[in-house]
């Protein structure tokens, strides 16, 4: 007989992995309860979720959100099976609804490294499978906001030129005016 519960957490889980950017499975081997809370609470904050959750619910959960690890291993052949292969022992799922999912890899990633304790197994971003140094990469790339601010100025920097230059030669003219007027014995304004 199937626990009615289970049933309800592994719809729960597909329903979360399936609405969510990011899907990270970690080790959260070493990691005490209280730096457990003081990671989920910088999680919360940012829009994501960190369980743990039993290994064979975690694989049923994203069999039913189809997401699907085929070509993690280097084989496209078929997809391995998620729950018997790459989720083993303890596993923490990061679940980020976020509108920036890179944010919460990044404070994930740094946390494990910070503390030296636990490590990244897999996941998805964007519903594609992500190996550990997938990951690892995503969590060097600057935030959505600096990545919005360094393409505004990019953007603002040859139009702010271009005025530069055309305000220029005007002062230019101005300052050319104001000689050939002084010279003639004109007024001085300035």
């Amino acid at each position: 007989m199937v626990n009615e519960e289970k049933i309800n957490q592994v719809e729960k889980l597909a329903k979360e992995a399936a609405e969510s950017g990011a899907v990270m499975f970690s080790d959260y081997s070493g990691l005490t309860v209280v730096e457990m809370s003081e990671l989920r609470k910088r999680l919360a904050v940012l829009g994501a979720d960190l369980r743990v959750v039993k290994n064979t619910l975690l694989g049923l959960a994203l069999e039913k959100a189809k997401l699907k690890d085929g070509g993690l291993d280097g084989s496209l052949d078929e997809p391995s099976n998620l729950a018997g292969v790459r989720l083993k022992g303890p596993t923490a799922a990061l679940f980020s609804r976020s509108a920036d999912p890179i944010e919460s890899i990044k404070v994930m990633v740094s946390y494990l490294k910070e503390k030296a304790k636990g490590e990244v197994k897999f996941g998805f971003f964007e519903k594609k499978p992500m190996t550990a140094e997938g990951f690892a990469e995503l969590a060097m790339l600057p935030g959505k906001t600096v990545l919005q601010s360094i393409l505004v100025s990019q953007l603002f920097s040859p139009i702010y030129k271009l005025a530069y230059v055309l305000s220029a030669s005007q002062r230019k003219l101005v300052m050319a005016l104001s000689q050939i007027s002084k010279t003639r014995g004109g007024v001085d304004n300035g």
